[in-house]
């Protein structure tokens, strides 16, 4: 596809928990209808997911989810690709006004529509991350042909985060946090290396990780994630803190691994090789009590020849990927479990049904809904607190009943029931 491998290569690339053991496959996988193969994809908190499509000559960018099915955002020119997208929706990437084959960064708003972003003076720019309040990063071109981080705000414009840089390497803005701290790379002046770096509004730009280095996303926690070369000379997929310094995250048993997302849990995703050596990157989970797992076998994504591209995790642990077959959710699946406080029970007595719903993620959130069913009859329902939910009825007849807690789901959770209780009420 040609307008999305181009923003790849340009934005991201281009210059160059829980406590769970996951003995078995804990996603549910669910096909992203219309991405395009090794394309970019992005999800946000609430499951929204950009799509990049390119089909005989023609190139789109929708917004696509389980609940609302797909929306374009009328972005259709021959150069266009999605980035990134906030929990308001609001998506930012790189096209071409008016057919003009100059690449630049746009906003696209539900309430707003299309906005381009402009550029530092020059004649390219790319959005490549956004924040909840709308702040947008990415690099653009200067007038003096230097490509330059920048940070953008509805308010402010776009501003240059690497303004002294003269190198012809350029810097590259890719991630930013609700604190607006950005993560991004650039080629100090006289180096051929990229070095990765911090920019806060009050403490400027932050250089971390060896020369080699790429920092490609940041939590609100301040954690960025990213590659970094090794003594080997292999890049490593790292995880940054300011306090702890940087931690290779290892890899799969191949040579080389790259950090692309992580969430507010902490869960980091990317690709890596495996020790299979035939060259394909395989999708990896990486959490502190686990360390780094291939999803492949996690979610039994694999098929032959298949080869992850990009990744992003939200803050519910559902990850979206790219991969040369195509998108996909990965789903964590929710497991729901119930008991009664007394079985059996006598005609007229009190029973309380509680439901656990959980998953490798965690609790689904407060104050969503389960029902306790037997049959086709809903006894009643009740929210969940914690992941769990508890519901007390006296009405039961004499006799066996078989009780089914029910959870929902929601924008990012699948439905899940539970097995059984056989309730036995006497006289």
């Amino acid at each position: 596809m040609k307008n999305v491998k181009k923003l790849a290569v340009v934005a991201v690339v281009g210059l160059f928990c829980s406590g769970l053991t996951f003995a078995q496959a804990t996603f549910s996988v669910v096909k992203v209808p219309g991405a395009s193969p090794d394309s970019l994809i992005a999800i946000n908190a609430s499951g929204q997911v950009v799509v990049n499509t390119g089909k005989d000559g023609s190139y789109r960018v929708s917004i696509w989810s389980q609940s609302g099915g797909s929306q374009d955002i009328g972005l259709t020119a021959t150069n266009s690709g999605g980035a990134a997208i906030n929990s308001s929706g609001a998506v930012v990437g790189a096209g071409d006004p008016g057919s003009s084959k100059a690449f630049q960064g746009f906003i696209w708003q539900p309430a707003g529509g299309l906005q381009w972003l402009g550029t530092l003076g020059g004649g390219l720019s790319t959005a490549g991350g956004i924040n909840d309040s709308g702040a947008v990063v990415g690099l653009s071109y200067t007038a003096a042909n230097t490509q330059h981080a920048f940070l953008w705000t509805a308010t402010g414009g776009m501003q240059d985060l690497t303004p002294d840089l003269s190198n012809v390497g350029g810097g590259t803005a890719v991630g930013i946090n609700s604190a607006n701290q950005v993560a991004g790379y650039y080629f100090p002046d006289g180096s051929l290396n990229t070095v990765g770096f911090v920019w806060t509004e009050d403490g400027g730009l932050q250089d971390l990780g060896p020369a080699g280095t790429l920092a490609l996303a940041i939590n609100d926690a301040g954690t960025v994630v990213g590659r970094a070369p090794i003594a080997t000379g292999y890049q490593h997929a790292f995880s940054w803190t300011q306090a702890g310094g940087l931690v290779d995250l290892g890899t799969l048993g191949g040579g080389e691994s790259t950090a692309l997302s992580i969430n507010s849990s902490g869960w980091i995703v990317g690709t890596s090789l495996t020790s299979n050596n035939n060259g394909l990157l395989h999708p990896f989970l990486w959490t502190s009590t686990t360390g780094m797992q291939d999803l492949n076998i996690l979610a039994k994504l694999a098929s032959k020849d298949q080869q992850a591209y990009s990744l992003q995790v939200n803050d519910s642990g559902v990850i979206a990927i790219s991969t040369n077959k195509g998108g996909y959710l990965l789903i964590p699946s929710m497991g729901a479990k119930i008991k009664s406080s007394v079985n059996p029970s006598v005609l007229g007595q009190p029973v309380t049904f509680t439901a656990t719903v959980s998953s490798l993620a965690g609790n689904p959130p407060d104050g969503e809904t389960v029902q306790f069913v037997v049959g086709k009859t809903v006894l009643g329902s009740a929210t969940l607190t914690g992941g769990i939910a508890q519901f007390t009825t006296s009405a039961l007849t004499v006799g066996k009943h078989a009780v089914v807690a029910h959870y929902e789901g929601d924008a990012n959770y699948a439905a899940s029931k539970s097995s059984s209780v056989k309730q036995v009420v006497g006289q």
